[in-house]
């Protein structure tokens, strides 16, 4: 489950990301997301906290990882404050993914394109006006 790419965001969000040098925040405690996504090789910096608390206000876009089930009252937190993505890990196959405020959600079991795709998408229509 996860945002499919619509053809008409275009890559002015990425371009803008890339251009500004902007990194996105991944809020990772134990830093496997965060590894995690470096290997999916996604066309901007990202740079690693271990609590939401430590995300700028003017943050463009953010990454939270959750380890299981996620804590739906964490992702509406951050949700609430700036678009973000859900990067799921060691989840069941059986447990649904969760219907939150989260701009999208991918887990480790899905393929790295995919994830990357997901991801992208979210962080361009987060940057559409």
């Amino acid at each position: 489950m996860g945002v499919l790419q619509d053809p008409s965001f275009g890559n002015a969000g990425v371009e803008m990301a890339m251009a500004l040098d902007v990194a996105i925040p991944v809020v990772d405690p134990y830093g496997s997301v965060f590894r995690l996504l470096r290997s999916v090789e996604l066309p901007f910096s990202l740079f690693r906290v271990e609590d939401t608390s430590e995300i700028e206000a003017d943050a463009p876009f953010a990454i939270l990882s959750s380890y299981g089930k996620a804590d739906a009252a964490v992702v509406e937190e951050l949700s609430d404050r700036i678009p973000t993505v859900v990067y799921a890990v060691q989840v069941r196959a059986n447990e649904p993914a969760p219907l939150m405020r989260a701009m999208a959600y991918v887990s480790d079991r899905m393929p790295v394109g995919l994830i990357r795709d997901v991801i992208t998408a979210a962080v361009e229509r987060a940057s559409k006006p």
